[in-house]
């Protein structure tokens, strides 16, 4: 196999492609990030990047939470566009007719029209470079029915898409294998 040296800030593995909302009330405003991740089960806490010019940056930092919301491929088009416009110059619920869902925790909404949604309290954030990121306890997590079976999230319906260099990604529904088949 020949392998070519490519530029450092190249990320050569998928990211989800989620949904943020922070802030509350009329104020609350959605962006995408690739930039999420799960570091820690007990206590369940993950982490978001945000670089410091984001308008939701400004809302994180003053209320602490954030809801963490994952959209179907068939949402894509949201996710786009929560990507590519500023919450300073439109209102991203309107122009999408997204429903402000009341979480069950923190002040910051959940995106009714998604099916994944993970509420989150900020206990850390460190300055990374261009980023700030965000570590987020874990304090509620929510699941359209639809995505669950035996009380489990069921990946035979799953249809989510992730990013990868710029582009948006489907994955494929079914799982490949469960956890630990390879001690069989």
């Amino acid at each position: 196999m020949k392998k070519v040296t490519l530029d450092s800030g190249i990320t050569v593995f998928p990211m989800p492609a989620a949904v943020i909302s922070v802030g509350k009330g009329d104020d609350a405003n959605l962006i995408t990030l690739a930039y999420v991740g799960k570091v820690c089960l007990e206590p369940p806490i993950v982490v978001i990047s945000i670089q410091p010019k984001r308008h939701s940056y400004h809302l994180i930092e003053k209320h602490g939470e954030f809801v963490i919301n994952y959209p179907t491929i068939d949402q894509l088009k949201e996710i786009d566009y929560c990507g590519t416009r500023s919450g300073r110059n439109v209102n991203k619920w309107k122009e999408l007719n997204l429903t402000k869902e009341h979480a069950s925790i923190v002040q910051a909404p959940m995106i009714k029209e998604f099916p994944w949604n993970m509420e989150c309290k900020v206990i850390n954030r460190i300055k990374l470079g261009s980023h700030v990121c965000y570590f987020g306890e874990v304090v509620a997590t929510h699941s359209d029915s639809k995505y669950v079976k035996d009380n489990e999230l069921n990946p035979d319906e799953f249809d989510f898409c992730a990013y990868v260099s710029g582009n948006y990604i489907g994955l494929m529904k079914g799982a490949l294998e469960k956890h630990g088949f390879s001690e069989d």
